[in-house]
């Protein structure tokens, strides 16, 4: 599975903190007529503290994640705060954005989000406006990350890389669709607060997003929106377990009935599409409904991106590759997450998997999904040292005492990654250490460790799992040392029979 389907708000355009918006692709603060233009660092350290809203967040963290692989003190970053503060008219004796914790770090109390037309009065009045000449027209532009409910302007909501489908295209003229701006206020009051809870983007956030929408739904069950922000919140709360048959029933069911109330919504198309590819693994099914959300947002990078992956998982590199530079022209954020990398490595082309990331090195910030495919480029190159150095990057983010830090580099020292994947396999972690979680993780470590009766007892669990990461089973070169064998054989093949969802 690709790193970047797990990033909830990879390639946002817009974020709002107060009355202020923060524009990424322009590094620009806007508010009414005034326009402050901010360095490329002071947006990724803000856009890092909305993502984390409410939180404490340690300095070392923050210094760790906008500043990596740079030496930079304490110091670097006050004055990073301080030009935030001064461009936001902060106080820092009496904050309204960024609040000091002495000794700890910094913590963001202003209400901050994702952005969307739907939160700008104005803009909300045009656009609905216009749905009154054309009433089914495709109404939403997603704001890079946050995606917009189609038609009649619903609030949008976070959904990154996570979508869905189905085979059937409900019939959109069943009922007349609801819009938000018809919902009454107190149902429109749960549905903003629904929205602003999945914007905070945590466990606990997206309980109380369900039961807003539980409630609304209750209230006004033909409003499409709440069962894709539902079945949203809901994908993302339990992201280890979609594979699930229940869970694939409930979210199904969930984007069958919106679609069935409103059909002129891309970003429920998608969601349905990564369901019918992940759940039932009905590639067709699934590609009917990335084509049509293409259709119906041209403009948006998301459905492009997910059908890539559906394309790679077939083996369709070249095809899978053109998609990712169309998803890469709409929204030019996405050059700098890894998608090519991992096709080149799914191919076997890894000079140029090496070149794509040294690409992606020399510009930006590496980050989690980087280091991830660094690790394992570096790995299949032979270029044992740089591949454990991005490794213990890992470790290190994953909360690793700085006790196995040095066990591991000393298990490193004497015997490379051989003996490192031997070590992991032996202790067992639950952690995601870029080898996705366990028992695949500890499949591949022992497939690295030359342990191939092991990880074959694992393979299985993770099969009778339906581990998501194994649909790219059969293009994935982690498991060549295993590929002959004829239980893995099996196994990539019933991976490719459609598995109906009832």
């Amino acid at each position: 599975m690709s790193e970047s389907v797990q990033q909830p708000l990879a390639g946002t355009k817009q974020y709002f903190v107060n009355d202020w918006r923060v524009c990424t692709r322009t590094n620009v603060l806007t508010r009414g007529d005034t326009r402050v233009e901010l360095e490329n660092r002071l947006v990724l350290l803000l856009v890092f503290l909305v993502n984390h809203q409410g939180e404490v967040l340690s300095k070392d963290r923050i210094i760790k994640t906008i500043w990596q692989g740079k030496v930079v003190n304490d110091d670097s970053l006050a004055v990073a705060i301080s030009h935030l503060r001064k461009a936001l008219g902060d106080n820092s004796r009496t904050p309204e954005y960024i609040k000091t914790i002495p000794g700890v770090g910094y913590q963001l109390i202003a209400t901050a989000g994702v952005y969307s037309a739907a939160d700008d009065p104005e803009q909300r009045a045009a656009l609905v406006a216009l749905v009154a000449k054309r009433p089914f027209a495709n109404m939403v532009e997603r704001k890079i990350g946050l995606l917009i409910l189609a038609m009649f302007i619903a609030m949008g909501f976070v959904a990154g890389y996570l979508y869905w489908k189905t085979k059937q295209l409900p019939d959109q003229s069943v009922a007349p669709v609801l819009s938000s701006s018809q919902l009454d206020s107190e149902s429109q009051q749960r549905w903003e607060a629904a929205q602003q809870h999945i914007a905070k983007w945590t466990p606990a956030s997206f309980k109380l997003a369900i039961q807003e929408l539980r409630t609304l739904l209750q209230q006004v069950p033909d409003f499409a929106p709440a069962y894709t922000a539902m079945a949203n919140a809901k994908i993302n709360l339990v992201p280890d377990k979609l594979t699930d048959v229940d869970h694939c029933v409930e979210m199904l069911g969930l984007l069958n009935k919106s679609l069935s109330l409103n059909a002129q919504q891309p970003d429920a198309l998608v969601m349905r599409g990564n369901i019918l590819f992940w759940c039932a693994r009905d590639y067709a099914a699934a590609e009917r409904d990335y084509v049509q959300a293409m259709q119906l947002a041209p403009n948006s990078d998301d459905a492009p991106m997910q059908y890539a992956q559906l394309l790679l998982a077939q083996a369709q590199f070249e095809k899978s590759l053109q998609y990712v530079d169309k998803s890469r022209q709409l929204n030019p954020l996405n050059y700098s997450v890894p998608t090519v990398v991992w096709i080149y490595q799914m191919q076997g082309r890894d000079d140029l998997a090496l070149k794509e990331l040294l690409r992606i090195d020399s510009a930006e910030p590496g980050d989690r999904h980087f280091h991830i495919s660094a690790q394992r480029v570096f790995a299949r190159l032979g270029r044992e040292q740089e591949s454990f150095e991005h490794w213990l990057w890992l470790m290190r983010d994953s909360g690793y005492s700085e006790t196995d830090l040095q066990n591991a580099q000393s298990v490193f020292a004497s015997g490379g990654l051989i003996a490192v994947n031997q070590w992991l396999l032996a202790r067992q972690d639950q952690v995601d250490l870029g080898q996705y979680s366990p028992p695949l993780s500890w499949a591949r470590y022992a497939i690295a460790a030359g342990d191939l009766d092991r990880a074959m007892q694992y393979l299985e669990q993770a099969f009778s799992a339906k581990q998501l990461p194994l649909l790219w089973g059969n293009v994935d070169p982690a498991y060549d040392p295993v590929r002959s064998n004829p239980r893995f054989q099996l196994w990539m093949q019933e991976l490719q029979r459609v598995e109906p969802i009832h």
